[in-house]
């Protein structure tokens, strides 16, 4: 009976949720391979330096980390894993843009997490989410 004035989850933050998931997994992935290619002479050059390269390599690590902690915190409705996702996918989407100008070997891997990116930022926004991270249950009125 409780059931019926509980809020469901939408389809679409079990989507954003699992896509949120994904994006920390390729992130965590091209940050391994930048780590890995940052002897490489070419790279480095492009990169504008080797601390450039290990710096992006981190910060890859730790966006990756972060959006599949933040996704857990987005199925059970948070309003604030809502928005640290928001800001994590623009900073995911920019470093994208700039690891496939930077390194064009890792660019089907950023342009996979640049998609990723802007659907997740869609599907956050849209307006079902947004009833469900304010709590409201499916036939409540939302004003």
């Amino acid at each position: 009976m409780s059931d019926q004035f509980a809020t469901k989850r939408p389809l679409g933050v079990t989507i954003v949720a699992a896509l949120s998931i994904i994006a920390g997994i390729i992130d965590v992935i091209a940050g391994i391979m930048l780590l890995a290619v940052q002897a490489d002479p070419a790279v480095v050059e492009r990169a504008g330096g080797a601390r450039l390269v290990v710096t992006a390599a981190i910060v890859s690590l730790l966006l990756g980390a972060a959006m599949i902690v933040i996704a857990f915190g987005l199925l059970r409705g948070y309003a604030t894993a809502r928005i640290a996702a928001t800001v994590l996918q623009v900073f995911s989407l920019a470093q994208s843009i700039w690891l496939g100008i930077v390194n064009p070997a890792m660019l089907p891997s950023e342009i996979l997490s640049a998609l990723l990116a802007i659907a997740l930022l869609f599907l956050l926004w849209s307006g079902e989410a947004s009833r469900y991270f304010k709590g409201l249950a499916p036939d409540e009125p939302a004003a």
